[in-house]
């Protein structure tokens, strides 16, 4: 039987596999200034994790001076019209955030008039 020695070290990131790590970069960013953890924070207001959503909106509005009226526990449909906010302000071409895999699928959408 081996014993390994010590616990494998994760890495602080946005897409780290450990949530504290991710909280921790999220945190980290509100004192940072580049565009791309300004991106960053924008995509994590779709996270399923709403202490993700709460501290990215805590971390932009520290950076930019404003939440654009994005609640982390609003509803699904209300956080999704916010993040759309938030990426025509970053200049981010608007995407469909359930394709990002660490979003939530969007529910309650209207049906689209185009099919049968």
């Amino acid at each position: 039987m081996v014993i390994l020695g010590g616990c494998l070290k994760t890495k602080v990131g946005f897409d780290s596999p450990a949530p504290s790590k991710r909280l921790e970069a999220i945190a980290h960013s509100s004192q940072q200034s580049d565009d791309l953890s300004r991106a960053q924070l924008v995509e994590k207001l779709s996270s399923l994790d709403p202490a993700e959503r709460m501290l990215a909106i805590r971390a932009l509005e520290a950076r930019e001076g404003t939440t654009l009226g994005y609640d982390h526990a609003a509803p699904q449909w209300e956080r999704l019209e916010a993040v759309e906010r938030w990426r025509v302000y970053i200049g981010q071409d608007a995407q469909d955030p359930t394709l990002s895999g660490d979003t939530e699928p969007q529910t309650d959408s209207p049906m689209n008039p185009d099919t049968p």
